[in-house]
């Protein structure tokens, strides 16, 4: 094929620039939270919840779940292309698509809230502990997370972030990737910190919601929003990292003279 027949992409340049655009997005967002929801420039409750960054299903919630999804479906394409290349190992390949499934699940997760319903599921198994075999062992265990009661999930997160970490530091080694991935992680367990405290009861020892409530004479909401807001902004920029890391990762693992063409099986007829 001729030369101007071919599309060449930077991938490199292309995951900065990615970066760029949605880290202005989620400062833009915060903003717009302040502004319209907090200030109430507007004096609309509808568009007050459109723009709230602590609500599931405000713009903010959009946004977190659509990048979170393309994260996903680069994943699934580097996936793809590491089964096509027979250079590349089975404990990469098993690697990325540990991964692809992982931010499948969270981009799903984020979309359709699937832990608070799982922790709300157990509090009502809980409350209803007749048809629970051991129900001593359960709240015994749920006590260990004096939070959300969706946080006892929290090791088999850790677990996976883990294997995560070890699988991206072999593919990245000492790179300033690798700096972006330990960034992305540090916002994300920031974001669960808060969360965790959120959940807590305001009488708890470790509620710092409370003492600086206390301490400044501050409005709870004034507290507790802001706090969430941190929280998802932290955990927006954690997943902006990750994309642009993918990102950039598609370039390095197609070799020079790997070529990808598209084609169809029912070509457009002739006029």
């Amino acid at each position: 094929m001729d030369e101007k027949h071919h599309i060449s992409v930077d991938t490199d340049d292309l995951s900065w620039k990615l970066l760029i655009v949605l880290v202005c997005c989620e400062l833009m967002l915060v903003l717009l939270d302040i502004v319209i929801n907090f200030v109430e420039v507007i004096p609309y409750t509808s568009i007050h919840e459109l723009f709230n960054i602590a609500r599931e299903d405000g713009l903010a919630g959009w946004f977190m779940t659509a990048q979170t999804l393309i994260a996903a479906i680069v994943l699934w394409f580097i996936y793809y292309l590491s089964c096509q290349i027979e250079s590349i190992t089975s404990f990469y390949r098993r690697g990325w698509l540990v991964l692809a499934l992982f931010f499948t699940y969270m981009s799903a997760d984020d979309g359709a809230v699937i832990h608070e319903r799982m922790g709300s599921m157990f509090e009502d198994m809980m409350d209803k502990s007749d048809g629970i075999d051991d129900p001593d062992l359960l709240a015994q265990w749920l006590e260990m997370f004096p939070s959300y009661e969706w946080q006892f999930l929290l090791p088999i997160f850790a677990l996976i972030g883990l294997y995560m970490l070890y699988f991206l530091w072999k593919v990245l080694g000492r790179s300033r990737q690798l700096i972006m991935v330990l960034a992305a992680f540090s916002c994300l367990s920031v974001a669960v910190v808060l969360d965790f405290i959120e959940g807590m009861s305001e009488d708890h020892a470790f509620n710092i919601y409370s003492w600086l409530k206390q301490a400044y004479m501050l409005e709870d909401y004034t507290v507790d929003h802001f706090a969430k807001s941190l929280e998802e902004f932290l955990e927006m920029l954690g997943i902006s990292l990750f994309l642009t890391v993918f990102v950039a990762q598609i370039k390095r693992i197609i070799p020079e003279d790997f070529t990808i063409q598209l084609s169809t099986s029912n070509a457009l007829p002739k006029e």
